[in-house]
């Protein structure tokens, strides 16, 4: 792509513009549930690669075997679950701003979905194979999404600063355009 002549704001000649190094630096937003987010998604992608790789990938009993990852009893279709919710985690994670509606859509469903479960843990014994232990480990990670994503702030570091540095004998000085 061609340099533009003039650039906007810079009253010169072709010759003096052309005899210098012009930069851009940019600081890309940030915010900290983005780490929270990462690291949940990796704890459940762990979790369910875990359950997967101790009952094998077998569709036709997703729900027959049970094992024990990380204190708590699971099938391979919890493992499934678990690589879902993680790599939806992992997705929405590395989004400042945008990923806020998703980690606390994330975490409501985590959240609801183990106070069903410690309500009513018989029920997803025999198909997801987990209790109440496992259901408050979902409360704490879908409240932990939900209030990092509602409270936690964004730095916003978009800053560009233009700046030329003179071509010369006596070396480089920094000229600020901007």
């Amino acid at each position: 792509m061609a340099e533009r002549y003039p650039p906007a704001g810079l009253a010169e000649d072709r010759a003096a513009y052309e005899s210098r190094d012009s930069f851009v630096a940019e600081h890309r937003p940030w915010s900290p549930a983005q780490l929270v987010a990462v690291i949940l998604g990796i704890v459940f992608l762990i979790l369910g690669g875990i359950a997967i790789a101790r009952t094998g990938v077998d569709f036709n009993q997703l729900t027959s075997k049970h094992i024990d990852v990380a204190g708590s009893t699971q099938t391979q279709l919890t493992g499934y679950l678990e690589l879902v919710f993680g790599a939806f985690l992992l997705v929405v994670g590395p989004i400042p701003g945008a990923g806020r509606g998703g980690m606390s859509l994330l975490g409501v469903l985590a959240l609801v979905f183990g106070i069903v479960v410690v309500a009513q843990p018989s029920s997803f014994y025999h198909s997801l194979g987990i209790g109440k232990g496992y259901a408050v480990f979902l409360i704490v990670a879908g409240a932990v999404l939900m209030v990092t994503a509602m409270v936690s702030p964004i730095y916003w570091g978009f800053s560009r600063r233009e700046g030329a540095r003179q071509r010369g004998s006596a070396g480089r000085h920094y000229n600020p355009v901007a």
